[in-house]
């Protein structure tokens, strides 16, 4: 496979990540699916994601044979989000789980899904949405950014798009193998905006909000220390 080999580019989608598993058998690993507008955009526990035109909005199509820890592949894109960011004179920086951040707004969201039947996992989906030029609804000026208005350059989203899979290749062709998979974790800690020490806020799916220090940062999850216990978090936000 080749991220990037197949693109299947539409002017408008409800979803890039529900076209790419609704099609999933008849799709090819490293496909990509891409559209201008999504419709009905959605990130983790089903937030809605806007995605209005000069945005870039896309997911890529994984079908792993040894490598299948589906939340490497978030890893994987995350990483290369950032740096190419890094590369177009952006500071970003991973915000755990799956946010890319630059001076402390979401400029990107990476969605990781998958399809098994029984025990077999027949693909990963991995959506990423990328705010270029697009502009930020007023409600979310606050807590969400493009790239325009970081660099005050106005950058075509096809040559971003392009920039972003030759990099997300590079990485696949360097890291995507079993035996590279720690030295490809210590490269994903690096971006990471909260550190092992650092004091957090965690909000869980369940609504629930803890404090405490984190203890260790895995590839799948925290442990923060809050009060006399060590709690392991897998899902959450940090605010």
């Amino acid at each position: 496979m080749i991220i990037g080999e197949e693109i299947y580019s539409f002017t408008e989608l409800p979803s890039t990540n529900r076209y790419a598993m609704e099609n999933l058998s008849k799709l090819p690993s490293g496909s990509v699916i891409w559209a201008l507008e999504q419709t009905a955009g959605y990130g983790r526990f089903s937030r809605v994601w806007h995605s209005n035109n000069g945005g870039l909005w896309f997911s890529i199509v994984f079908k792993p044979r040894l490598l299948k820890d589906t939340g490497y592949y978030t890893k994987l894109v995350s990483v290369g989000v950032t740096e190419l960011l890094r590369e177009l004179d952006c500071e970003a920086m991973i915000k755990w789980p799956n946010d890319v951040y630059v001076n402390g707004k979401k400029i990107a969201g990476i969605l990781t899904e998958a399809a098994t039947e029984g025990e077999k996992l027949l693909g990963v989906v991995t959506g990423v949405g990328l705010n270029v030029k697009n502009s930020i609804p007023p409600e979310l000026s606050k807590v969400a950014i493009s790239l325009k208005e970081v660099t005050s350059r106005d950058y075509d989203v096809s040559f971003v798009f392009k920039k972003l899979l030759n990099k997300l290749e590079s990485l696949r062709r360097k890291y995507l193998q079993v035996r590279m998979k720690k030295y490809f974790i210590r490269k994903w800690k690096k971006y990471l905006i909260h550190k092992v020490g650092d004091k957090i806020k965690v909000s869980l799916p369940n609504g629930e909000k803890i404090t405490g220090i984190i203890e260790k940062i895995n590839s799948e999850h925290l442990l923060l220390k809050a009060g006399d216990e060590t709690i392991k978090i897998t899902a959450g936000e940090i605010y």
